[in-house]
Protein backbone atom coordinates (compact mmCIF):
# COMPACT_ATOMS: atom_id res chain seq x y z
CA UNK A 1 0.00 0.00 0.00
CA UNK A 2 1.33 3.66 -0.72
CA UNK A 3 0.90 6.17 1.56
CA UNK A 4 0.27 9.63 0.14
CA UNK A 5 3.12 12.07 0.33
CA UNK A 6 0.67 14.96 1.47
CA UNK A 7 -0.62 12.21 4.37
CA UNK A 8 3.32 11.85 5.24
CA UNK A 9 3.62 15.51 5.96
CA UNK A 10 1.24 15.77 7.90
CA UNK A 11 1.48 12.98 10.18
CA UNK A 12 5.23 14.74 10.39
CA UNK A 13 3.54 17.93 11.70
CA UNK A 14 1.41 16.07 13.65
CA UNK A 15 4.34 14.03 15.78
CA UNK A 16 6.18 17.24 15.95
CA UNK A 17 3.57 18.41 17.95
CA UNK A 18 2.63 15.64 20.17
CA UNK A 19 6.37 15.70 20.92
CA UNK A 20 6.06 19.30 21.90
CA UNK A 21 2.77 18.38 24.17
CA UNK A 22 4.09 15.71 26.08
CA UNK A 23 7.55 16.92 27.19
CA UNK A 24 5.64 20.11 28.07
CA UNK A 25 3.45 18.12 30.43
CA UNK A 26 6.14 15.25 31.34
CA UNK A 27 7.42 18.23 33.95
CA UNK A 28 3.86 18.31 35.32
CA UNK A 29 3.45 17.16 39.09
CA UNK A 30 0.68 16.21 40.79
CA UNK A 31 -0.19 19.00 43.52
CA UNK A 32 -1.92 18.35 46.77
CA UNK A 33 -4.02 21.64 46.75
CA UNK A 34 -4.86 21.17 50.40
CA UNK A 35 -4.31 18.77 53.46
CA UNK A 36 -7.75 17.10 53.41
CA UNK A 37 -7.42 16.33 50.35
CA UNK A 38 -11.04 17.42 49.51
CA UNK A 39 -9.90 19.87 46.54
CA UNK A 40 -9.02 17.50 43.09
CA UNK A 41 -7.42 18.73 40.01
CA UNK A 42 -7.16 16.40 37.18
CA UNK A 43 -6.08 17.15 33.67
CA UNK A 44 -6.24 14.56 30.42
CA UNK A 45 -4.51 15.57 27.50
CA UNK A 46 -5.53 13.19 24.05
CA UNK A 47 -4.44 13.22 20.55
CA UNK A 48 -6.42 10.76 18.24
CA UNK A 49 -4.77 10.39 14.59
CA UNK A 50 -7.03 8.49 12.29
CA UNK A 51 -6.20 6.95 8.34
CA UNK A 52 -9.02 6.17 5.96
CA UNK A 53 -8.29 1.96 5.15
CA UNK A 54 -10.86 2.34 1.91
CA UNK A 55 -10.90 4.09 -0.93
CA UNK A 56 -14.31 6.66 -0.75
CA UNK A 57 -17.46 5.42 -2.95
CA UNK A 58 -21.09 5.52 -3.22
CA UNK A 59 -22.73 9.08 -2.21
CA UNK A 60 -19.96 9.28 0.46
CA UNK A 61 -17.62 13.15 -0.42
CA UNK A 62 -15.01 14.15 -1.30
CA UNK A 63 -13.63 11.17 -2.76
CA UNK A 64 -10.31 9.74 -0.27
CA UNK A 65 -8.31 7.10 -0.54
CA UNK A 66 -6.29 4.27 1.77
CA UNK A 67 -4.11 5.96 3.79
CA UNK A 68 -5.34 9.91 3.99
CA UNK A 69 -5.80 11.79 7.20
CA UNK A 70 -9.04 11.56 7.96
CA UNK A 71 -8.87 12.82 11.49
CA UNK A 72 -6.21 14.57 13.95
CA UNK A 73 -8.57 15.75 17.06
CA UNK A 74 -6.64 17.11 20.17
CA UNK A 75 -8.51 17.33 23.00
CA UNK A 76 -7.38 18.72 26.59
CA UNK A 77 -10.09 17.85 30.06
CA UNK A 78 -8.92 20.17 32.92
CA UNK A 79 -11.39 19.22 35.88
CA UNK A 80 -11.77 20.58 39.47
CA UNK A 81 -13.77 18.76 42.10
CA UNK A 82 -14.19 20.21 45.31
CA UNK A 83 -15.79 18.45 48.91
CA UNK A 84 -16.54 21.60 50.83
CA UNK A 85 -17.53 19.48 54.20
CA UNK A 86 -14.77 21.01 55.93
CA UNK A 87 -14.97 24.73 55.10
CA UNK A 88 -18.66 24.83 55.41
CA UNK A 89 -18.47 26.09 59.21
CA UNK A 90 -16.09 28.39 58.27
CA UNK A 91 -18.09 30.43 55.59
CA UNK A 92 -20.86 32.54 56.64
CA UNK A 93 -23.46 31.76 54.14
CA UNK A 94 -22.56 28.01 54.47
CA UNK A 95 -22.67 27.59 57.99
CA UNK A 96 -26.76 26.62 58.02
CA UNK A 97 -25.93 24.05 55.41
CA UNK A 98 -23.32 22.77 57.80
CA UNK A 99 -25.91 22.72 60.98
CA UNK A 100 -28.18 20.88 58.40
CA UNK A 101 -25.79 17.92 58.22
CA UNK A 102 -25.62 18.85 54.33
CA UNK A 103 -23.11 17.46 52.05
CA UNK A 104 -21.72 19.95 49.58
CA UNK A 105 -19.80 19.58 46.43
CA UNK A 106 -18.95 20.95 42.98
CA UNK A 107 -17.34 19.79 40.08
CA UNK A 108 -16.66 21.93 36.84
CA UNK A 109 -14.30 20.87 33.49
CA UNK A 110 -13.56 22.42 30.85
CA UNK A 111 -13.19 21.13 27.65
CA UNK A 112 -10.68 22.31 24.53
CA UNK A 113 -10.72 20.74 21.68
CA UNK A 114 -9.29 21.45 17.81
CA UNK A 115 -9.51 19.20 14.93
CA UNK A 116 -6.70 19.78 12.41
CA UNK A 117 -7.24 17.49 9.95
CA UNK A 118 -8.62 20.19 7.70
CA UNK A 119 -5.43 22.42 8.28
CA UNK A 120 -3.26 19.71 7.72
CA UNK A 121 -5.09 16.91 5.63
CA UNK A 122 -5.41 15.83 2.22
CA UNK A 123 -6.13 18.97 -0.13
CA UNK A 124 -9.90 17.77 -0.74
CA UNK A 125 -10.71 18.24 3.15
CA UNK A 126 -9.41 21.35 2.79
CA UNK A 127 -11.05 22.68 -0.30
CA UNK A 128 -14.76 21.50 1.80
CA UNK A 129 -13.45 23.71 4.64
CA UNK A 130 -13.09 26.59 2.16
CA UNK A 131 -16.34 25.97 0.51
CA UNK A 132 -18.38 25.72 4.00
CA UNK A 133 -15.74 28.02 6.16
CA UNK A 134 -17.76 29.17 8.71
CA UNK A 135 -20.03 25.91 9.23
CA UNK A 136 -16.73 23.80 9.67
CA UNK A 137 -14.78 26.42 11.46
CA UNK A 138 -17.68 26.59 14.18
CA UNK A 139 -17.64 22.92 14.99
CA UNK A 140 -13.16 21.85 13.71
CA UNK A 141 -12.93 24.06 17.44
CA UNK A 142 -14.71 24.20 21.03
CA UNK A 143 -13.34 25.85 24.06
CA UNK A 144 -16.52 24.53 26.45
CA UNK A 145 -17.48 24.77 30.04
CA UNK A 146 -18.19 21.02 29.43
CA UNK A 147 -19.82 19.93 32.85
CA UNK A 148 -20.05 22.47 35.61
CA UNK A 149 -22.65 21.52 38.49
CA UNK A 150 -22.92 21.46 42.45
CA UNK A 151 -23.97 18.62 44.70
CA UNK A 152 -26.40 18.66 47.88
CA UNK A 153 -27.49 15.38 49.94
CA UNK A 154 -28.62 14.71 53.28
CA UNK A 155 -29.21 11.54 54.08
CA UNK A 156 -31.45 9.81 51.37
CA UNK A 157 -32.24 13.20 49.36
CA UNK A 158 -29.71 14.33 46.94
CA UNK A 159 -29.85 17.14 44.45
CA UNK A 160 -27.87 18.21 41.38
CA UNK A 161 -27.92 21.36 39.13
CA UNK A 162 -25.61 22.77 36.28
CA UNK A 163 -24.16 20.81 33.08
CA UNK A 164 -24.08 17.69 33.81
CA UNK A 165 -24.83 13.69 31.47
CA UNK A 166 -27.79 11.58 32.96
CA UNK A 167 -27.45 7.82 31.45
CA UNK A 168 -30.38 5.32 32.26
CA UNK A 169 -30.15 2.05 30.87
CA UNK A 170 -28.33 -0.97 30.47
CA UNK A 171 -26.84 -1.45 27.00
CA UNK A 172 -23.29 -1.12 25.10
CA UNK A 173 -21.96 0.04 22.02
CA UNK A 174 -25.52 1.31 21.09
CA UNK A 175 -28.29 2.96 23.38
CA UNK A 176 -31.66 2.62 23.51
CA UNK A 177 -33.23 3.79 27.04
CA UNK A 178 -30.10 6.45 27.44
CA UNK A 179 -31.46 8.98 24.58
CA UNK A 180 -31.42 12.14 27.34
CA UNK A 181 -28.14 13.93 26.56
CA UNK A 182 -27.78 14.43 22.55
CA UNK A 183 -25.07 13.04 20.98
CA UNK A 184 -21.94 14.49 18.95
CA UNK A 185 -22.03 13.11 15.03
CA UNK A 186 -19.84 15.73 14.21
CA UNK A 187 -15.97 14.01 14.76
CA UNK A 188 -16.50 10.59 14.98
CA UNK A 189 -19.47 9.45 14.33
CA UNK A 190 -20.33 5.38 15.28
CA UNK A 191 -16.56 4.79 15.14
CA UNK A 192 -16.23 6.85 18.81
CA UNK A 193 -17.54 5.78 22.05
CA UNK A 194 -20.89 6.76 23.25
CA UNK A 195 -19.57 8.13 26.63
CA UNK A 196 -17.06 10.28 24.66
CA UNK A 197 -19.77 11.61 22.03
CA UNK A 198 -22.51 12.57 25.18
CA UNK A 199 -23.04 16.29 25.07
CA UNK A 200 -23.91 17.46 28.76
CA UNK A 201 -27.20 19.70 29.25
CA UNK A 202 -28.08 22.38 31.75
CA UNK A 203 -30.55 20.60 34.18
CA UNK A 204 -32.13 19.99 37.26
CA UNK A 205 -31.29 16.19 38.54
CA UNK A 206 -33.17 15.10 41.86
CA UNK A 207 -33.35 11.83 43.70
CA UNK A 208 -34.84 10.03 47.28
CA UNK A 209 -33.94 6.97 48.52
CA UNK A 210 -36.91 5.61 50.46
CA UNK A 211 -35.04 2.83 52.00
CA UNK A 212 -37.02 -0.78 52.03
CA UNK A 213 -40.66 -0.84 50.61
CA UNK A 214 -42.12 -4.17 50.73
CA UNK A 215 -40.15 -6.83 48.63
CA UNK A 216 -37.61 -3.86 47.10
CA UNK A 217 -34.54 -2.83 49.06
CA UNK A 218 -33.20 1.18 48.22
CA UNK A 219 -36.38 2.06 46.74
CA UNK A 220 -35.29 5.60 44.89
CA UNK A 221 -37.13 8.10 42.68
CA UNK A 222 -35.09 9.84 40.25
CA UNK A 223 -36.19 13.08 38.12
CA UNK A 224 -34.37 15.61 35.58
CA UNK A 225 -35.91 18.89 34.14
CA UNK A 226 -33.47 20.70 31.12
CA UNK A 227 -35.59 23.58 30.97
CA UNK A 228 -36.54 24.77 27.57
CA UNK A 229 -35.21 28.11 28.13
CA UNK A 230 -32.10 27.18 29.53
CA UNK A 231 -30.94 24.89 26.86
CA UNK A 232 -32.48 22.66 24.15
CA UNK A 233 -29.37 21.27 22.64
CA UNK A 234 -29.64 18.79 19.76
CA UNK A 235 -27.15 15.94 17.98
CA UNK A 236 -25.57 18.00 15.58
CA UNK A 237 -24.83 16.48 12.53
CA UNK A 238 -21.71 16.58 10.69
CA UNK A 239 -21.53 19.06 7.23
CA UNK A 240 -21.38 17.63 4.05
CA UNK A 241 -18.31 16.66 2.83
CA UNK A 242 -16.65 15.92 6.34
CA UNK A 243 -15.42 12.70 7.18
CA UNK A 244 -18.12 11.53 8.84
CA UNK A 245 -21.20 12.42 7.50
CA UNK A 246 -24.05 10.91 6.03
CA UNK A 247 -23.27 9.35 2.62
CA UNK A 248 -26.33 11.28 0.83
CA UNK A 249 -26.86 11.59 -3.32
CA UNK A 250 -27.09 15.51 -4.33
CA UNK A 251 -30.06 17.06 -3.03
CA UNK A 252 -32.32 18.47 -5.71
CA UNK A 253 -33.60 21.71 -3.36
CA UNK A 254 -32.38 23.40 -0.90
CA UNK A 255 -31.55 21.99 2.87
CA UNK A 256 -32.59 23.43 5.99
CA UNK A 257 -31.85 22.56 9.21
CA UNK A 258 -34.39 23.14 11.98
CA UNK A 259 -33.40 22.96 15.26
CA UNK A 260 -35.76 23.49 18.32
CA UNK A 261 -36.26 27.11 19.91
CA UNK A 262 -35.74 27.88 22.78
CA UNK A 263 -38.32 27.82 24.47
CA UNK A 264 -40.30 26.13 27.51
CA UNK A 265 -42.39 23.81 25.33
CA UNK A 266 -39.21 22.48 24.49
CA UNK A 267 -38.22 20.74 27.70
CA UNK A 268 -36.77 17.87 28.18
CA UNK A 269 -37.88 16.13 31.27
CA UNK A 270 -38.54 12.92 32.88
CA UNK A 271 -38.37 10.27 36.22
CA UNK A 272 -37.19 6.64 36.73
CA UNK A 273 -38.14 4.13 39.60
CA UNK A 274 -35.52 1.95 40.46
CA UNK A 275 -34.42 -0.63 43.89
CA UNK A 276 -33.83 -4.01 44.48
CA UNK A 277 -35.68 -6.87 44.07
CA UNK A 278 -35.58 -10.11 46.25
CA UNK A 279 -31.84 -9.29 47.17
CA UNK A 280 -30.55 -9.68 43.79
CA UNK A 281 -32.85 -8.18 40.73
CA UNK A 282 -32.03 -4.24 39.71
CA UNK A 283 -35.16 -3.20 38.70
CA UNK A 284 -36.28 0.03 37.08
CA UNK A 285 -38.77 2.05 35.10
CA UNK A 286 -38.77 5.12 33.90
CA UNK A 287 -40.71 7.13 31.48
CA UNK A 288 -39.16 11.11 29.82
CA UNK A 289 -38.95 13.12 26.78
CA UNK A 290 -36.19 14.01 24.68
CA UNK A 291 -35.15 14.43 21.32
CA UNK A 292 -33.72 11.70 18.82
CA UNK A 293 -30.38 11.96 17.79
CA UNK A 294 -30.67 12.14 14.11
CA UNK A 295 -33.53 14.27 12.64
CA UNK A 296 -36.33 13.85 10.08
CA UNK A 297 -36.99 15.23 6.67
CA UNK A 298 -40.30 17.00 4.76
CA UNK A 299 -40.42 18.62 2.20
CA UNK A 300 -41.84 22.26 2.58
CA UNK A 301 -43.72 24.31 0.09
CA UNK A 302 -43.87 28.21 0.52
CA UNK A 303 -45.86 30.51 -2.54
CA UNK A 304 -43.61 33.31 -3.07
CA UNK A 305 -46.02 35.09 -5.65
CA UNK A 306 -44.32 33.25 -8.75
CA UNK A 307 -45.26 30.93 -11.33
CA UNK A 308 -44.41 28.04 -8.94
CA UNK A 309 -43.76 27.77 -5.30
CA UNK A 310 -40.33 28.37 -3.31
CA UNK A 311 -39.16 24.36 -2.46
CA UNK A 312 -37.08 23.25 0.55
CA UNK A 313 -36.12 19.96 2.12
CA UNK A 314 -36.01 20.61 5.94
CA UNK A 315 -34.40 18.61 8.50
CA UNK A 316 -36.43 18.84 11.50
CA UNK A 317 -36.09 17.52 15.40
CA UNK A 318 -39.00 16.09 16.81
CA UNK A 319 -39.63 15.61 20.27
CA UNK A 320 -40.06 12.02 21.38
CA UNK A 321 -41.53 10.42 24.89
CA UNK A 322 -40.47 7.30 25.65
CA UNK A 323 -41.68 4.30 28.63
CA UNK A 324 -39.67 1.68 29.60
CA UNK A 325 -37.56 -0.24 32.26
CA UNK A 326 -34.12 -2.51 32.64
CA UNK A 327 -33.18 -5.30 35.23
CA UNK A 328 -30.31 -6.78 35.29
CA UNK A 329 -29.10 -9.67 38.08
CA UNK A 330 -26.60 -12.54 38.26
CA UNK A 331 -27.34 -16.18 38.01
CA UNK A 332 -25.08 -18.05 40.21
CA UNK A 333 -25.53 -21.60 38.70
CA UNK A 334 -24.02 -20.07 35.17
CA UNK A 335 -22.32 -17.62 37.11
CA UNK A 336 -23.30 -14.64 34.53
CA UNK A 337 -24.85 -11.37 34.59
CA UNK A 338 -28.27 -11.08 32.88
CA UNK A 339 -28.98 -7.80 31.44
CA UNK A 340 -32.14 -6.55 29.69
CA UNK A 341 -33.96 -3.49 28.81
CA UNK A 342 -37.07 -2.38 27.06
CA UNK A 343 -38.70 0.73 25.67
CA UNK A 344 -41.78 2.61 23.83
CA UNK A 345 -40.76 5.25 21.76
CA UNK A 346 -44.44 7.09 21.43
CA UNK A 347 -44.82 8.95 18.40
CA UNK A 348 -41.53 8.89 16.59
CA UNK A 349 -41.09 10.45 13.58
CA UNK A 350 -40.40 8.22 10.35
CA UNK A 351 -39.56 8.55 6.86
CA UNK A 352 -42.20 7.31 3.93
CA UNK A 353 -41.30 9.44 0.52
CA UNK A 354 -44.25 9.40 -0.50
CA UNK A 355 -45.62 11.55 2.38
CA UNK A 356 -42.94 13.59 4.17
CA UNK A 357 -41.11 14.16 0.62
CA UNK A 358 -43.44 13.85 -2.54
CA UNK A 359 -40.86 15.58 -4.67
CA UNK A 360 -37.78 12.84 -4.05
CA UNK A 361 -36.57 11.27 -6.65
CA UNK A 362 -38.29 13.19 -9.25
CA UNK A 363 -36.15 16.27 -9.34
CA UNK A 364 -37.22 20.00 -9.60
CA UNK A 365 -40.44 20.53 -10.74
CA UNK A 366 -40.78 21.13 -14.47
CA UNK A 367 -43.56 23.74 -15.73
CA UNK A 368 -46.22 22.51 -17.17
CA UNK A 369 -46.77 19.32 -15.50
CA UNK A 370 -49.98 18.50 -14.35
CA UNK A 371 -49.65 17.78 -10.63
CA UNK A 372 -47.16 19.23 -8.79
CA UNK A 373 -45.79 18.29 -5.62
CA UNK A 374 -47.12 19.70 -2.30
CA UNK A 375 -46.19 20.52 1.36
CA UNK A 376 -44.67 17.32 2.70
CA UNK A 377 -46.51 15.68 5.82
CA UNK A 378 -44.90 14.37 9.18
CA UNK A 379 -45.49 10.90 9.44
CA UNK A 380 -45.15 9.48 12.89
CA UNK A 381 -45.00 5.71 14.07
CA UNK A 382 -45.15 4.30 17.99
CA UNK A 383 -42.07 1.67 18.10
CA UNK A 384 -40.92 -0.91 20.51
CA UNK A 385 -37.12 -1.17 20.99
CA UNK A 386 -35.61 -4.07 23.45
CA UNK A 387 -32.36 -5.68 24.39
CA UNK A 388 -31.26 -8.53 26.15
CA UNK A 389 -27.42 -9.56 26.94
CA UNK A 390 -25.01 -11.20 29.57
CA UNK A 391 -21.68 -10.88 30.41
CA UNK A 392 -19.37 -13.39 31.62
CA UNK A 393 -15.35 -13.65 33.30
CA UNK A 394 -14.19 -16.73 31.30
CA UNK A 395 -11.07 -18.35 31.65
CA UNK A 396 -9.05 -19.54 28.66
CA UNK A 397 -5.95 -20.31 29.74
CA UNK A 398 -3.86 -21.39 25.87
CA UNK A 399 -4.27 -17.49 25.54
CA UNK A 400 -4.17 -15.64 29.13
CA UNK A 401 -2.89 -17.98 32.02
CA UNK A 402 -3.18 -15.11 34.41
CA UNK A 403 -6.34 -13.29 33.58
CA UNK A 404 -10.12 -14.09 32.73
CA UNK A 405 -11.29 -12.77 29.40
CA UNK A 406 -14.65 -10.36 30.06
CA UNK A 407 -17.44 -11.19 27.32
CA UNK A 408 -20.65 -9.89 26.81
CA UNK A 409 -23.41 -10.69 24.45
CA UNK A 410 -26.63 -8.04 23.65
CA UNK A 411 -29.71 -8.71 20.96
CA UNK A 412 -30.95 -4.94 20.29
CA UNK A 413 -34.99 -5.53 18.59
CA UNK A 414 -36.98 -3.17 16.72
CA UNK A 415 -40.53 -3.71 15.95
CA UNK A 416 -42.72 -0.89 13.84
CA UNK A 417 -46.51 -0.70 14.85
CA UNK A 418 -49.26 0.08 12.44
CA UNK A 419 -46.25 -0.81 10.06
CA UNK A 420 -46.16 0.60 6.53
CA UNK A 421 -44.44 -1.28 3.63
CA UNK A 422 -43.68 2.47 2.80
CA UNK A 423 -41.65 3.47 5.48
CA UNK A 424 -38.16 3.67 4.86
CA UNK A 425 -34.29 5.52 6.02
CA UNK A 426 -33.81 9.11 4.55
CA UNK A 427 -30.67 7.75 3.02
CA UNK A 428 -30.67 6.79 -0.90
CA UNK A 429 -28.80 3.69 -2.16
CA UNK A 430 -26.27 4.36 -4.63
CA UNK A 431 -26.43 4.58 -7.43
CA UNK A 432 -29.87 4.36 -7.79
CA UNK A 433 -30.65 7.51 -5.60
CA UNK A 434 -34.68 6.95 -6.35
CA UNK A 435 -34.44 3.78 -4.17
CA UNK A 436 -34.13 4.24 -0.43
CA UNK A 437 -32.92 1.54 1.98
CA UNK A 438 -36.07 -0.19 3.01
CA UNK A 439 -36.92 -0.05 6.95
CA UNK A 440 -38.51 -3.79 8.16
CA UNK A 441 -41.23 -3.95 10.71
CA UNK A 442 -38.64 -6.23 12.80
CA UNK A 443 -35.25 -5.67 12.80
CA UNK A 444 -32.45 -7.08 14.52
CA UNK A 445 -28.47 -6.33 15.71
CA UNK A 446 -25.94 -8.51 17.72
CA UNK A 447 -23.39 -7.58 19.40
CA UNK A 448 -20.09 -8.77 21.04
CA UNK A 449 -17.57 -7.35 23.00
CA UNK A 450 -14.25 -9.47 24.81
CA UNK A 451 -11.34 -8.21 26.94
CA UNK A 452 -8.79 -8.90 28.59
CA UNK A 453 -5.08 -7.39 30.25
CA UNK A 454 -1.90 -8.76 30.14
CA UNK A 455 1.30 -7.78 32.23
CA UNK A 456 -0.51 -6.92 35.59
CA UNK A 457 -2.92 -4.20 33.46
CA UNK A 458 -0.89 -2.88 30.92
CA UNK A 459 -1.71 -4.05 28.13
CA UNK A 460 -5.54 -4.61 27.34
CA UNK A 461 -6.52 -6.06 24.22
CA UNK A 462 -10.23 -5.60 23.47
CA UNK A 463 -12.53 -6.77 20.17
CA UNK A 464 -16.19 -4.97 19.35
CA UNK A 465 -18.08 -7.07 16.58
CA UNK A 466 -21.82 -5.88 15.44
CA UNK A 467 -23.59 -7.89 13.16
CA UNK A 468 -27.42 -6.11 11.60
CA UNK A 469 -29.49 -9.23 10.60
CA UNK A 470 -29.81 -8.04 6.98
CA UNK A 471 -26.03 -8.16 6.56
CA UNK A 472 -24.18 -5.33 7.48
CA UNK A 473 -21.11 -6.23 10.03
CA UNK A 474 -18.92 -3.91 12.23
CA UNK A 475 -15.52 -5.08 13.33
CA UNK A 476 -13.16 -2.80 15.94
CA UNK A 477 -10.68 -4.73 17.74
CA UNK A 478 -8.23 -2.22 19.65
CA UNK A 479 -5.35 -2.42 22.23
CA UNK A 480 -4.34 -0.12 25.27
CA UNK A 481 -1.11 0.04 26.25
CA UNK A 482 -0.88 1.52 29.95
CA UNK A 483 2.31 2.99 31.56
CA UNK A 484 0.95 5.82 33.86
CA UNK A 485 0.68 8.39 32.81
CA UNK A 486 0.65 7.73 29.76
CA UNK A 487 -1.86 5.78 27.60
CA UNK A 488 -1.41 4.39 23.77
CA UNK A 489 -4.11 2.94 21.97
CA UNK A 490 -4.42 1.47 18.18
CA UNK A 491 -7.90 0.97 16.85
CA UNK A 492 -9.14 -0.64 13.86
CA UNK A 493 -12.70 0.14 12.64
CA UNK A 494 -14.65 -1.37 9.71
CA UNK A 495 -17.37 -2.05 7.97
CA UNK A 496 -18.52 -4.46 5.42
CA UNK A 497 -21.69 -6.09 4.02
CA UNK A 498 -25.08 -4.62 3.03
CA UNK A 499 -26.26 -0.36 2.53
CA UNK A 500 -28.35 -0.53 5.78
CA UNK A 501 -27.84 0.38 9.79
CA UNK A 502 -24.57 1.24 10.55
CA UNK A 503 -23.42 -0.28 6.92
CA UNK A 504 -23.81 3.26 5.08
CA UNK A 505 -20.29 3.51 6.62
CA UNK A 506 -18.78 0.93 4.93
CA UNK A 507 -16.58 2.61 2.91
CA UNK A 508 -14.72 4.68 6.15
CA UNK A 509 -12.86 2.01 7.47
CA UNK A 510 -10.03 3.64 9.13
CA UNK A 511 -6.76 2.61 11.53
CA UNK A 512 -6.92 5.04 14.72
CA UNK A 513 -3.42 6.36 16.86
CA UNK A 514 -4.61 7.27 19.80
CA UNK A 515 -2.38 9.10 22.66
CA UNK A 516 -3.26 10.20 25.85
CA UNK A 517 -1.64 11.58 29.28
CA UNK A 518 -3.67 11.55 32.68
CA UNK A 519 -2.54 14.10 35.79
CA UNK A 520 -4.39 13.45 39.07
Amino acid sequence: MKVPSETVRSLLRVSSCLLVMFIVTEAAQAVVIDEHRSLEFIAKLQSRISLRMDDSEGFTQPGLSVGDLVQWRNIAYLEVSHDLKHLMGTIDFMKPLSRWGMEVKYRIVGRFMYEAVYSVGPSALKEVRDRDKDNIDSFKQAYDLWECYGDLAKGPAFFRIGRQNLSWGETDVFRLLDTINPLDNTYGGIFEDLDDRRIPLWMVRGSYNFGNVGPAASLTLEGFWVPGTWDVRVSPLAPGGTPYSIPLAPAPLPILIDTPPKEMRNSRWGARLQGVLFDSVNLSVAHYKSFMDLPSTILNEKDVGGLLPEYSLSLYYDDIQVTGGALNFWEMNLDVVIRAEMAMFWKESVFIPDENAPLIPTGLPIPGLEVLPTQGNKTERDILRWMIGFDKNVWIRSLNKTQTFFVSMQYFGQMILNYDDRIEQAVPIYPDDSNYAGLRELEGTFTFLTSTSYMSGQVNPQIVLAYDARGAFMFQPQVNFLREPFRFLIQYSGIYGSFTNFGFYRDRDQISFVISYLLN
